[in-house]
């Protein structure tokens, strides 16, 4: 059986990878409406603004939080081995 810690860290783990998935998924919905937009059709380009700042902005946040916080543990783990 495992620790609390690890079942933490696997919940956090699979969040960030959903998490992950949301910003792959903005990015194709990003590039699909700037195509559509140069042939008139501005509907997938008006849905990614309206999910800009409660989707997008958040899961960018969460995701450049979780790389700088990785980061900063293992350089401090390093310094102290």
């Amino acid at each position: 059986m495992t620790s609390k810690t690890s079942k933490w860290k696997i919940i956090l783990d699979n969040v960030l990878i959903v998490n992950l998935f949301i910003i792959i998924g903005g990015s194709i919905l990003l590039l699909a409406g700037f195509l559509f937009s140069l042939n008139g059709y501005d509907l997938i380009y008006n849905l990614f603004q309206k999910l800009w700042f409660p989707l997008f902005i958040p899961s960018l946040s969460i995701f450049f939080t979780a790389v700088l916080v990785d980061e900063a543990i293992k350089l401090i783990i390093k310094e102290n081995s």
